[in-house]
């Protein structure tokens, strides 16, 4: 009963929250990047929040209960991206002045390549919203054990979207401080303490934990690096994060909050949700779904008072992030598709659009969610062929002067075609659709442009 009144109260602070910020959403900039006015420290725990979502929490936990240490590849992968993302990427974005991805690459590279990057860009952002509503009705369940997963997902992705559609990036900032404290108090602090009593301490993991468990490359090597390449190079170009460093007031502070973020708040949270799914592994040796096994040992290893307060913590964190893909993949389809056919609309119309485009995605992402195998798989099988194309053209745009429309183009199709055609193959050679992509968009980037560039101007051979 302690955990039904903790969700319910929890699902009316949301609400609540999301229409007191109502008022300051005024204009299609308030919904996007909260007037690209985010103090510092509240962009620093925004940051975290947007990065610290089912891929974080659920995913590193379920690979680690099912790998063992080997599992914990994908937490130190998407610690890495966001590091470097700080390093190389956050002050350049911040200093192009924009709101999406494709805003600017469409500055850079212009119209054809912006607007196939847009395509592929909603497509796995879409992917990445399918995996978190999936995780809010995983950890619902567990509140509410009599609830379906469909259900489950329902109930959440409604309170998800009434919060996003009336609040936008205001609401979402206004939240991340109370739910970054929670969730380091759950995963960081009261849960791996209390798990780490009952499995006998560091002792106990290593005595009672199989040699595969234990082992560091018990995941395959191939997939080590395919999993962690492919969430650390989406940690880079995260779009959730896109918008908190958009919405930052200067490109310094843009470039210190990314870094404080990632360095001070997510890397440890990862180390420490990886060790509570490995503590899973003995303390819950049988679980149906590996996806569920942080709220479950949350569920199991604390009383219920307790439990609903963390696990109410674990509900906040991917609620933060499910809210801020949500409104990345809305924002993204009205500027860079609806605004592009229709041009004369007013900041009033560009809102309603933000709002209607989100509220149809997480419907849309309720379906995929509810049909996915894992919160892993979604994101990752989804995702491939966007990150596999957009990477080296971030580097590219940014640091090769050889970079030009044409060859971006033709690395895009080289992306596609191969990360799509070896998947639909099977994977025939062992190693993921992702980075076979990587290889072939690589390799694409460098030979195209280096036929297409002109030294002379400057531009790409016509």
């Amino acid at each position: 009963m302690a955990k039904i009144i903790v969700a319910l109260i929890y699902m009316g602070l949301i609400l609540a929250i999301g229409f007191s910020s109502a008022k300051k959403v005024k204009t299609a900039e308030d919904f996007a990047t909260a007037g690209k006015q985010i103090p510092f420290w509240t962009n620093v725990y925004s940051m975290a929040s947007a990065q610290i979502g089912a891929g974080a929490t659920m995913g590193v936990a379920s690979m680690a209960y099912q790998f063992g240490f080997s599992g914990m590849v994908l937490g130190f992968g998407a610690a890495a991206g966001a590091i470097l993302s700080g390093l190389i990427f956050a002050k350049k974005i911040r200093e192009a002045n924009v709101t999406t991805i494709p805003e600017l690459i469409r500055n850079r590279l212009g119209e054809r390549v912006a607007n196939l990057i847009c395509i592929l860009t909603i497509v796995q952002v879409f992917g990445v919203l399918a995996g978190q509503v999936r995780s809010l009705g995983t950890i619902l369940q567990i509140f509410i054990p009599s609830l379906s997963l469909l259900s489950a997902i329902v109930i959440m992705s409604v309170i998800m979207m009434i919060y996003s559609v009336v609040g936008g990036m205001v609401a979402a900032t206004s939240t991340d401080k109370v739910n970054v404290s929670i969730m380091i108090i759950s995963v960081m602090v009261i849960t791996p303490m209390v798990a780490m009593t009952k499995v006998g301490g560091t002792r106990g993991i290593a005595m009672n934990l199989t040699p595969d468990k234990l082992s560091l490359t018990n995941m395959g090597i191939p997939t080590m690096i395919s999993t962690f390449l492919y969430f650390g190079l989406v940690g880079m170009i995260n779009n959730e994060n896109f918008l908190r460093i958009c919405g930052a007031k200067n490109a310094q502070e843009a470039r210190g909050a990314t870094l404080m973020a990632a360095l001070a708040i997510y890397l440890p949270y990862m180390i420490f949700a990886g060790l509570i799914g490995i503590m899973g592994i003995l303390l819950i040796p049988q679980l149906g779904t590996s996806d569920s096994i942080i709220p479950a040992m949350i569920d199991r290893t604390t009383g219920d008072l307790t439990g609903a307060f963390l696990l109410s913590g674990l509900l906040a964190a991917v609620m933060g992030t499910a809210a801020s893909v949500a409104m990345a993949t809305s924002i993204t389809f009205t500027r860079d598709v609806v605004k592009r056919v229709k041009k004369d609309m007013d900041e009033k119309q560009v809102l309603l659009a933000q709002r209607v485009s989100l509220v149809v995605f997480t419907i849309l992402a309720m379906v995929v969610g509810y049909q996915g195998s894992s919160i892993v798989t979604i994101m990752e099988d989804v995702g491939a062929p966007c990150v596999a194309a957009l990477i080296p053209i971030f580097f590219g745009m940014f640091f090769w002067k050889k970079t030009n429309p044409k060859g971006a183009a033709i690395t895009i199709g080289a992306a596609v075609i191969s990360t799509i055609g070896y998947w639909l193959m099977g994977s025939p050679l062992g190693i993921s659709h992702f980075l076979v992509g990587l290889t072939c968009s690589g390799a694409a980037l460098f030979v195209s442009c280096s036929f297409t560039y002109n030294r002379s101007s400057g531009q790409e051979v016509a």
